[in-house]
């Protein structure tokens, strides 16, 4: 069985969609309310309050997939998962795998596969810790509430029943480990990044432009040798129980197959591709205009946008390297909107986008928000993704989904109108000019040495 992502805008269950609240639980999270005088406790009642809420089922399709996965693993042991039929790298594996040793049997797995939703939350709720460290203690609380409790981040985990929310915490903890120069750490964090899912690889220019403004922290060739030791020790530790089973070569196809495996134009990623064709999702990728396929035409926009999004981070980073510079990057804002801008550029531009793959945006945007104070980037991707996701999946049963809010040209606006204000802020915040101009002295000085 494959995980797909919204071909079926019926696939929400009507059944039980808001279980009735357990009086015990309610007990237990209210007796552990007390936010005046324990911060952990406040905390951990809403945790306890979205566990209660929390809708017993999902998209039909993945909440399926997670079901027959986790037995599987169960059944068989998890180095026989690719076998199984799976399309997923092996991270998130290990956690069904851990699911499945929790409840014991088949029958537990199947009926409580919602309760994945649990494990998700924590990682959403550390992605939020994360960031107060930019944030005052006093107003730490409300930045959690405006973030965490946002319908529209909510939405991929509690109401879908998705898992990215896992992924944007190990790519902001790489970000902010790469911030204070941890890089050894960081680039742990994308091995388990990319071992999650396989997209993680878009922000592979951003981290390296990052590292270039780290590149002292490398100190000879044996620090080096030690960092590359030990993220091919990690990668061996993750596929180890399949190297035992004799299946890599079912995992490579796995991983090579990510590629092409939905080849339509779009899977409900309502992006410029709606404003072109009246039905992306039935339209082959490999359709050509002016001889080139769309698939191509994605690619070419996608890469071309990215080089303008990233060139102030990277003049940044560039500058750092000739002032010779070993603090930690200042320009966070910019570092976080860049983040943020990848993602939807990704999103927006390639075919074959699912609905969800602007998901990683939002934690971007709560890092800028948290650092800037400016909350509207935050709040508009946060309405427009659930304005996305919402139109796929119908969880509110509203009456009407041909009004204008749900429109997929419509949407694709919002999107185009988020990426162009990235920009601005990219631009605007990052001292082009200047940065451009002293990288040029720069060289020119260097030139003249050398004549």
């Amino acid at each position: 069985m494959k995980a797909q992502s919204g071909t079926d805008t019926n696939n929400f269950s009507k059944e039980k969609y808001l279980q009735p609240i357990s009086k015990k639980y309610f007990y237990m999270a209210s007796l552990s309310f007390s936010p005046l005088n324990n911060k952990a406790a406040f905390y951990a009642f809403i945790y306890l309050a979205l566990v209660v809420v929390m809708p017993h089922n999902g998209h039909w399709g993945d909440m399926h997939c997670w079901a027959d996965w986790a037995s599987y693993s169960f059944n068989n042991n998890l180095g026989n998962i690719y076998s199984s039929g799976t399309d997923y790298p092996p991270l998130y594996h290990y956690i069904l795998r851990f699911f499945a040793y929790l409840k014991g049997n088949e029958d537990l797995i199947r009926n409580n596969i919602f309760e994945l939703k649990y494990i998700t939350l924590l990682f959403e709720f550390a992605s939020v810790f994360l960031l107060f460290k930019f944030i005052d203690k006093e107003q730490r609380p409300y930045f959690f509430i405006f973030v965490m409790l946002n319908p529209g981040f909510l939405f991929n985990n509690v109401i879908w029943g998705q898992v990215d929310g896992i992924l944007a915490f190990l790519l902001l903890a790489c970000v902010l480990a790469l911030i204070n120069r941890k890089n050894t750490i960081a680039l742990l964090l994308y091995v388990l990044a990319i071992n999650f899912k396989v997209q993680a690889i878009i922000y592979f220019p951003l981290i390296l432009f990052i590292l270039l403004h780290n590149i002292k922290d490398f100190k000879g060739i044996v620090h080096s040798l030690f960092v590359l030791l030990a993220l091919a020790a990690l990668q061996t530790l993750i596929i180890s129980p399949f190297i035992i089973t004799d299946s890599t070569d079912k995992l490579m196809d796995v991983i090579v197959g990510s590629v092409d495996k939905y080849p339509f134009v779009s899977m409900n990623a309502f992006n410029w591709w709606y404003w072109i064709f009246d039905d992306p999702m039935g339209l082959l990728d490999q359709g050509t205009w002016l001889n080139i396929t769309y698939k191509t035409w994605g690619l070419l926009f996608f890469f071309i946008s990215s080089v303008a999004a990233l060139l102030p981070l990277f003049l940044v980073c560039v500058a750092n390297l000739f002032n010779k510079n070993t603090q930690p990057i200042k320009k966070l804002d910019l570092v976080f909107a860049n983040a943020a801008l990848i993602t939807l550029l990704f999103f927006f531009c390639n075919t074959q986008m699912h609905e969800r793959y602007s998901h990683y945006a939002l934690i971007f945007l709560a890092a800028y928000f948290a650092i800037t104070n400016n909350y509207l980037p935050f709040l508009f991707a946060c309405f427009t993704y659930f304005l996305n996701m919402e139109s796929v999946l119908h969880a509110l049963q509203l009456p009407h989904y041909g009004i204008l809010f749900f429109d997929p040209e419509f949407i694709a606006v919002l999107y185009l109108l988020l990426i162009l204000l990235l920009y601005y802020i990219s631009y605007k915040n990052s001292s082009f000019l200047s940065n451009l101009k002293y990288i040029i002295d720069c060289l020119l000085q260097k030139n003249k040495k050398a004549i």
